[in-house]
């Protein structure tokens, strides 16, 4: 009973803490940090698995998915139906990576191939939503929204 009772306080404190991180974007200045945290993680993603470094890809990519998961209430708020379902085919895109990376024997031409459709997907909203300021750092486009 002592053993039930301790597993069931264990998972009840990981899903708390699990809901505590996961932070949804509500606002443009929210989109802009998590759009920030984005690049990065896709920038370390394809390094890792150019080294075939797949541990390091994982961990990456969840970073990314995480992110643009946390960006779909934004979208839905600002009634951007086609931003949601860019969002959707970038989720899945990001999937189909995170699959090959975490294959027993992982294809590094594959994942790459997949990871290039990734970017593909992430382009199309930037060219919709996003534009690059005086530093070339990009942005919400403004009247996005």
């Amino acid at each position: 009973m002592r053993r039930l009772l301790t597993c069931s306080t264990a998972l009840m404190l990981a899903l708390a803490g699990t809901v505590l991180v996961a932070q949804k974007v509500a606002s443009p200045e929210d989109l802009d940090k998590t759009m920030k945290k984005i690049a990065p993680a896709q920038t370390a993603a394809a390094k890792a698995i150019q080294s075939m470094s797949w541990s390091d890809a994982k961990a990456q990519i969840t970073i990314v998915k995480q992110g643009l998961s946390d960006t779909e209430p934004f979208w839905v708020a600002h009634k951007k139906d086609d931003a949601v379902k860019m969002l959707k085919d970038s989720i899945a895109k990001v999937t189909a990576v995170e699959e090959a990376v975490s294959a027993p024997m992982p294809d590094q031409q594959a994942a790459l191939a997949a990871f290039k459709q990734v970017g593909a997907t992430c382009a199309a909203c930037h060219k919709q939503y996003r534009e690059q300021d005086e530093n070339q750092q990009y942005r919400l486009k403004t009247g996005s929204i």
